[in-house]
């Protein structure tokens, strides 16, 4: 019986070197996946960027920000200011001027200097009707992002925070303002596109320095006219519609015709339309608005 089991199971032929150098190697592979990870986390949290917010959104706005900085790793370093100083920030192209200025979009246009400094504007509410001057339009609040912001992605997570349904609109409409059809809130929000083929190299280049910029992925597929009409007329007839690409970029009126797209603004001869389940409608807008300033 001994014999048998001595046969079948025998002793390992590990010496005491063997099992420490073993030892060793395990803790280096260790000490360099730690290296790697917990660096990249650090670096994210000490993130920080500047904004300046009118006081008329003081209450919800720091509700808003106190959220955003517990749910994501990003800080933020915030001044509020009345709306007459906010006003008086672009007198001057050599003032410091923060990431994100969040304010109402009628002051904006009211100065020259704000167009050559702030890109970007991402509505996120409306003053209550009781709080509007009738002979003033109705302008929206936005969220500007600063042109040569070095953490632009941040300034516009925090601006799709403002505007998302289940974040800053709730904090929002308890303050008693009016809110947007903001994205679903997504620290990195995913955009798919089908392109026509003949555009796709020029689309791609584009996609990249804009999915860096506002720290959004972007999934391209090019097809002939012929592919997706067919793609898109397929699923178009199932109930599987949210796998519809939230963009449609040269194919004319393709998907327009039984609503479930809608064309937007042709650029340069080049048709475009946004799918109606698009998860991240505004963002595929925010694309294509893009896509016309630089061509």
């Amino acid at each position: 019986m001994n014999q048998d089991f001595n046969k079948i199971f025998k002793t390992p032929k590990y010496t005491g070197v063997t099992l420490s150098l073993l030892s060793m190697f395990v803790l280096a592979a260790m000490f360099v996946v730690w290296q790697q990870f917990p660096k990249s986390q650090e670096l994210e949290s000490e993130t920080e960027i500047s904004v300046i917010c009118d006081k008329r959104l003081l209450a919800p706005a720091q509700k808003i920000l106190a959220s955003f900085m517990k749910e994501c790793p990003y800080r933020v370093s915030i001044e509020f200011l009345e709306t007459d100083q906010i006003k008086t920030l672009f007198h001057g192209l050599n003032a410091t001027l923060p990431d994100v200025l969040i304010c109402n979009e009628f002051d904006l246009q009211s100065s020259e200097n704000a167009a050559l400094i702030y890109s970007e504007h991402i509505p996120f509410a409306f003053e209550s009707a009781g709080a509007t001057d009738l002979k003033t339009p109705n302008f929206p609040f936005v969220c500007s992002i600063h042109k040569k912001a070095q953490k632009a992605h941040v300034a516009y997570s925090l601006g799709r925070y403002f505007s998302a349904p289940s974040r800053g609109q709730f904090f929002l409409a308890e303050a008693g303002f009016t809110g947007v059809d903001g994205d679903r809130c997504m620290l990195k929000p995913t955009i798919s596109i089908l392109v026509e083929r003949a555009y796709e190299k020029e689309i791609r280049s584009m996609a990249k320095y804009f999915s860096e910029r506002e720290g959004a992925k972007i999934d391209i597929v090019s097809k002939t006219p012929a592919d997706a009409n067919a793609t898109i007329n397929l699923i178009g007839k199932s109930n599987a519609k949210e796998y519809l690409p939230d963009l449609l970029i040269g194919f004319g009126s393709l998907g327009t015709e039984n609503s479930i797209y809608s064309p937007i603004t042709r650029q340069a001869g080049v048709g475009a339309s946004v799918s109606f389940s698009a998860k991240s409608k505004k963002t595929a807008l925010r694309f294509w608005k893009f896509l016309q300033n630089d061509t």
